[in-house]
């Protein structure tokens, strides 16, 4: 299965619609976060380790002025998209490990573990 990645540019615009949606301040704190997240997204081989990366990368990094959880989420939810897959994991769980993993008390690879239980193929 070839790999469908998220570009910068895309991971922006997803950013800037979320915020119009749902209200908060739009822009980059760390144009070299984004960039170094979205970048590093591409070494992983194994999808679920991607998926990861971006996720992860987002909520730890905090590239954006406002709306970093609601992005790491639509982010997640458009890559796998973009590569036949979907979140299936309810919306509680998914905002408690959001809330856990930006508050630094979940390690990367548990969250690939939790991705590997919550994403259908």
């Amino acid at each position: 299965m070839k790999v469908v990645y998220l570009t910068i540019e895309e991971v922006v615009k997803i950013h800037e619609d979320m915020i119009k949606e749902t209200g908060g301040h739009p822009g980059i704190i760390s144009y070299g976060n984004l960039d170094f997240t979205v970048n590093q997204a591409k070494i992983p081989k194994n999808i679920e380790r991607i998926a990861t990366t971006l996720f992860y990368g987002i909520l730890t990094s905090h590239p954006f002025i406002d709306g970093n959880k609601r992005t790491a989420i639509s982010v997640l939810e458009t890559f796998l998209e973009e590569n036949d897959a979907r979140l299936v994991a309810k919306n509680e769980e998914l905002w408690n490990i959001v809330h856990i993993v930006s508050e630094g008390k979940l390690k990367f690879e548990e969250v690939v573990k939790w991705i590997k239980e919550v994403v259908k193929w």
